[in-house]
């Protein structure tokens, strides 16, 4: 099953990002990017929550290289809806060609997760946000691994190929990185990414 209210990408420019002063109970912890396109500001939360574990969150950053090879490179700022499949420009974890298989991902917390997602902040020019539209204003969420969710859990009946989310930065050096992050609770890439349930 896709995500609820579509998937797509927001091209745009970093205004701000905040995170949340506090964990408790019932709150999940995120960072929320504040994005300019040429008409409007968007919200994007990103959500970092581990539930306080040391290890709840998992989080990888992958060069992509020069930016003029990134397959979006060209697209204008704004919402673009991305259909799930290969050649749309959408992300899958384990089945894109951007993403090499081997990678390590990294353990952590929500807060150790932005720490390490802070400096590409900080170095972008321009931002690609992949995640699913707000059904209400203007935002982007969901913006995590969107698969691999356990069938008991309320999120498994979204699990789907090809609609994961990721920030993509453009540097002002004219390279290219992606912050790509899934819960303890997700399961991973396997050798055959398509062992893993849609």
């Amino acid at each position: 099953m896709p995500l609820n209210d579509g998937y797509g990408v927001l091209v745009g420019t970093l205004l701000s990002y905040s995170c949340d002063a506090g964990h408790t109970n019932g709150h999940y912890y995120h960072c929320t990017l504040m994005v300019k396109t040429r008409f409007a500001h968007y919200r994007c939360p990103v959500d970092l929550d581990s539930k306080e574990q040391a290890t709840g969150i998992e989080w990888r950053i992958i060069e992509l290289g020069d930016a003029q090879a990134f397959p979006l490179s060209a697209m204008g700022n704004g919402w673009h809806r991305l259909e799930s499949h290969p050649g749309s420009g959408a992300l899958d974890y384990c089945r894109s060609s951007l993403f090499p298989a081997d990678g390590i991902w990294e353990r952590g917390t929500g807060r150790r997760a932005f720490m390490s997602m802070e400096p590409l902040l900080s170095q972008a020019s321009r931002l690609f946000i992949f995640g699913e539209p707000f059904r209400t204003g203007r935002g982007v969420h969901n913006i995590h691994q969107n698969q691999g969710d356990p069938p008991s859990s309320r999120w498994a009946p979204e699990n789907g190929p090809w609609q994961d989310g990721a920030i993509v930065v453009e540097r002002r050096d004219g390279t290219v990185a992606a912050f790509l992050c899934r819960f303890r609770s997700q399961r991973p890439c396997e050798p055959d990414a398509g062992s893993l349930p849609a």
